[in-house]
């Protein structure tokens, strides 16, 4: 099957699991992502899918931890340094000998050199692993912080530690001296060279910034490469890739920090991109996992059932091993606070989940050694595959009894809706620029029931009834004279369109652009007008096309649609009940936009941005007031205002919508 066709059914793949997740949030988003790869194993062109370790290193893993670098908060590692090395370094090198000397001797069908590799393949851990795995049970700051910090690092250990135990096993030599200075040479030579080529291009950054030249494209381009240049270079120079793209990410975070509010829109681009990038990333890293699972356990059961027992029974021995080790270092020699040292012991160890350098290492096995095939690799991996699996499943059975529960207070969406209802109150209280003002609390209110889900059937009644009174209306105008009988028939074919329009429907939608086509081109003889008819909206193009039939007619629309338009508000306050307010709201919303574009010409855009910026400042003083008074707290405030600061830009880029 094509390459790019596979990427294609593994990006909609991780696309499913991210909404199946969100629908059923007990269970974390990997175990939907590994469910669906495995599933994905049925194709026949996928069942005997191998997994390319270089390129998944080089296309995933290096993104992936240069996003975690740049993320990191140079303070807190700095802070937590001795912590830091003490997991992604010393409890590395004692895992690897303890368990590696243990498994050998249980387990003697493990040469001791693969036993060392094993347990270097298991050791680095997944930080984005173990918070999709908490998302219910979600740790304290310094602890995902400890968790993140450490995952950038100790991949780099495990990787060389796991690196020199294969050597020597193909070799079948080792030498400590030699052990120590490779690793020595390869840890801390990745470091500089990443933190070199880091700043190197954080500085061509900068420049480019001082020319005038930090348009996204260019920007976040360059960024996008990074992580690919500087393990490429890193690992043709024999160094440590993986820790000179976490170097390299640091740096990146420096230069953010020096920017601050400069270039403010390409930093918003850049954080969208890389949350985006990372996120698919992630999700492959696991669909990956699924759709390499079938592949090993098949293989392993063509030996025999025994012998499938025995490598996943050594799987969940290294496992616990590997989590009571952790454990004892963690409450012995970790510095968490003299409170609940063995609760945060505890964390830590859960917090231990492995994901994607363990699939990665596991899978860069060779499959011929000396000349022959290598016997133990499909049940190496399978080992590995069970440990990954484990430090998923256990910290979901684990974690809720050892994480205080969360209060259920500070809920977002709560305040949302508080701090919208602040911004439409000041809509409401504005008697100067009332029309404007109209436009922006409508804007407000239609952000306020986006999670709504109203009866689709109680919408159409409500549409139906509104309809009936409209038609009312125009009649007693028609019966009392004031208006002609032409006028109400033309304003009744209107209503009339108008409720084909309010459906929505794609082949409404085609048939009304097709019908405003023809009519606007036989009207104005003309093909641009036609062309431009097709091109737009009907919801958008229906008010103007029967404002200007009736001004061909010699007749005013405006005072006909003010009498209908004020009939049917009075109607919808009057039948608002708890049950059908957010249907209601949709219909308003819809009679005020046609309102709104049917007396277009009587809005001032300035006017109506001004309106917009007073309505984002009471929005803001809103969630200011509460924060102060200690009724919010710091990390929805901050949600709170970011999504104030987008609705800003979001308007400014779309403002044309509003007036036009």
């Amino acid at each position: 099957m094509n390459q790019v066709v596979i990427f294609g059914i593994m990006l909609a793949i991780v696309i499913l699991g991210n909404i199946l997740a969100r629908h059923v949030p007990k269970i974390p988003l990997p175990f939907f992502l590994i469910g669906l790869g495995a599933a994905l194993a049925v194709m026949p062109s996928l069942r005997n899918f191998t997994l390319d370790p270089s390129v998944f290193s080089f296309a995933i893993i290096a993104p992936l931890l240069f996003n975690e670098g740049q993320n990191a908060s140079r303070i807190q590692i700095g802070r937590s340094l001795t912590n830091i090395v003490s997991l992604a370094v010393g409890l590395v090198l004692v895992s690897v000998i303890i368990l590696g000397f243990g498994v050998h001797a249980l387990f003697p069908i493990i040469p001791l050199s693969l036993a060392f590799a094993l347990i270097a393949i298991v050791t680095p851990t997944d930080a984005s692993a173990v918070s999709a795995v908490a998302q219910t049970n979600p740790l304290s700051d310094s602890q995902m912080q400890l968790l993140s910090n450490e995952s950038l690092f100790n991949d780099a250990a495990g990787i060389v530690a796991f690196d020199l135990a294969l050597t020597a096993y193909v070799s079948g030599q080792f030498s400590p001296t030699d052990a120590l200075l490779d690793f020595l040479f390869v840890f801390f030579g990745g470091i500089l060279v990443g933190a070199v080529l880091g700043m190197l291009i954080v500085n061509l950054r900068a420049w480019l910034i001082h020319i005038g030249d930090d348009e996204p494209l260019i920007m976040v381009g360059i960024q996008l490469l990074t992580p690919l240049l500087v393990y490429f270079l890193a690992e043709e120079l024999g160094l440590s890739g993986i820790l000179a793209v976490v170097a390299s990410g640091i740096a990146q975070g420096v230069e953010r920090d020096r920017l601050r509010l400069t270039s403010a829109r390409m930093q918003i681009v850049s954080a969208n991109v890389w949350e985006m990038v990372a996120a698919i990333l992630s999700g492959l890293v696991f669909v990956l996992l699924g759709l390499s699972l079938p592949n090993v356990i098949v293989s392993a059961l063509r030996g025999q059932a025994g012998l499938f027992s025995l490598l996943v029974g050594i799987g969940i021995f290294i496992y616990a091993a590997k989590s009571l080790v952790r454990l004892l270092w963690s409450r012995t020699l970790l510095r968490t606070g003299k409170k609940h040292r063995w609760r945060n012991a505890v964390i830590m160890m859960l917090g231990g989940a492995n994901g994607t350098i363990t699939l990665s290492l596991a899978f860069s096995m060779p499959q011929i050694v000396n000349g022959h095939s290598f016997p133990l690799r499909q049940g190496l991996i399978l080992i590995a595959a069970t440990v990954i699996l484990l430090s998923l499943i256990v910290p979901v059975l684990v974690l809720p009894f050892c994480v205080p529960k969360q209060p259920k207070r500070n809920r977002q969406y709560v305040w949302l809706r508080r701090m919208l209802s602040a911004g439409i109150d000041a809509m409401r209280d504005e008697s100067v620029h009332h029309s404007e003002a109209q436009i922006v609390a409508d804007a407000l209110s239609q952000e306020m029931i986006l999670n709504d889900k109203p009866s689709r059937r109680m919408q159409r009644d409500i549409f139906d009834t509104t309809i009936k009174v409209e038609k009312r209306t125009i009649e007693a105008l028609r019966v009392n004279g004031t208006i002609t009988h032409d006028e109400a028939h033309y304003y009744n074919r209107f209503i009339d369109l108008n409720d084909f329009t309010a459906d929505q429907r794609t082949w409404k939608n085609l048939f009304l652009r097709l019908r405003f086509t023809f009519n606007m081109g036989r009207m104005y003889k003309g093909l641009d007008e036609a062309q431009n008819a097709f091109l737009t909206t009907p919801l958008n193009l229906e008010p103007i096309f029967w404002k200007r039939q009736f001004t061909e007619h010699g007749e005013d629309l405006l005072p006909i649609e003010q009498a209908g338009y004020d009939a049917v508000m009075k109607y919808l306050a009057s039948a608002e009940n708890s049950q059908n307010r957010s249907a209601i709201n949709i219909v308003r919303r819809f009679y005020r936009d046609r309102h709104r574009r049917v007396h277009t010409d009587s809005f001032d855009g300035d006017v109506l941005y001004a309106m917009f910026l007073k309505a984002f400042h009471a929005e803001f003083e809103f969630i200011q007031g509460a924060f102060a008074e200690g009724k919010l707290n710091r990390e929805i405030m901050q949600r709170l205002q970011t999504r104030i600061t987008f609705d800003e830009i979001t308007y400014l880029q779309n403002q044309n919508s509003f007036i036009a």
